[in-house]
């Protein structure tokens, strides 16, 4: 039975979309959705983080928060906020296994198989690694 869904949200065009989807699948099974927001940060030898995509990105969360709360409040589905700091793919399936998150949902990039195989890919990461059940939109 699916009680809590993860939806993996970064502003992109492709997360917005996988909130939509997981709106329509909450509705259905009554469930409440959790926006994981994930900015890329590495530690640093003095044990400080740095985020590889700056600041503006975590400065922008506030913003894309807004519009998935007023999303999800309009279909009257319960959500939830987080924001994490590290790998997306690693800290999207870490969050769903501490959380017991019943399914992910995420959104695709559209990565090429080539750019995928020197780049990497969140949503293939996720696919391959989470014993959870996934969900990808394009």
């Amino acid at each position: 039975m699916i009680k809590k869904i993860l939806v993996g949200l970064d502003g992109s065009k492709n997360s917005i979309r996988a909130l939509s989807n997981a709106i329509q699948l909450a509705k259905q099974t009554h469930s409440s959705i959790i926006g994981l927001f994930v900015v890329q940060a590495f530690p640093t030898d003095m044990g400080l983080m740095i985020t590889l995509r700056g600041e503006r990105k975590g400065k922008n969360y506030k913003h894309y928060v807004r519009i998935a709360k007023s999303m999800c409040t309009k279909k009257g589905v319960t959500f939830l906020d987080v924001i994490e700091y590290g790998e997306e793919g690693r800290k999207i399936v870490s969050f769903a296994n501490k959380n017991k998150i019943d399914v992910i949902v995420i959104g695709s990039r559209g990565m090429g198989k080539l750019r995928e195989v020197f780049l990497g890919s969140t949503s293939n990461y996720v696919v391959h690694s989470s014993k959870i059940p996934v969900l990808i939109i394009k």
